[in-house]
């Protein structure tokens, strides 16, 4: 509830539940992301089809693989702007959408890692440009986190990527997508196993 900027949620202490006043919803799933349980879904974006996402992004060649969580209005649009440009850029990474990058829950973070992906790129709108108000600086507090973790466990934090991408950015795009290639290949086959069972 505190994190949606809709405020669209209602919280009733006394009777402990919630509701969603889904006229107030804009659908960005920023408080799906939040739900330590799980009990918040977005539709068509719920965790288990993104997870079945990133399974299928790392079915195969794992560790030499970028997955991308690229918001619909802007990064996703930026990448769908470098590709019918022709801009060049490394084909191995495996883009998934969701409405905004306030729905990648640290969860979907950890299970790209997990199943052996070299690399993570959560990318979104600007800061204080987001189509869903703030939703985005959600985003920013999950990935610093999510570094913190890593650093913790002495797991590179650089192959995980935060980056804002508007929609006209298609080379912004193109270019990140060159730079992570370089910590790829650098990326050895222990740094990998390190990551499957932190």
């Amino acid at each position: 509830a505190k994190v949606c900027p809709y405020h669209a949620i209602e919280v009733h202490k006394e009777k402990k539940t919630i509701a969603v006043i889904e006229a107030a919803c804009a659908g960005c799933g920023t408080c799906a992301a939040e739900c330590p349980l799980g009990a918040m879904q977005q539709r068509h974006f719920t965790d288990e089809q993104i997870l079945a996402q990133i399974d299928a992004a790392t079915e195969e060649d794992a560790d030499k693989k970028i997955v991308a969580f690229c918001c619909n209005w802007c990064s996703y649009a930026g990448a769908d702007f470098a590709g019918v440009s022709r801009m060049q850029y490394p084909t191995n990474v495996r883009i998934i959408r969701t409405m905004c990058s306030g729905r990648v829950a640290p969860k979907f973070v950890e299970r790209a890692f997990v199943r052996g992906a070299a690399a993570v790129l959560v990318s979104g709108c600007h800061l204080g440009d987001c189509h869903y108000i703030n939703a985005n600086y959600q985003t920013k507090k999950r990935v610093e986190k999510l570094w913190n973790k890593m650093e913790r466990l002495g797991l590179n934090k650089d192959r995980l990527q935060l980056a804002w991408i508007s929609a006209a950015e298609g080379e912004r795009f193109a270019s990140k997508i060159k730079e992570m290639q370089s910590i790829v290949d650098k990326v050895s086959r222990e740094e990998i196993e390190k990551t499957k069972v932190a």
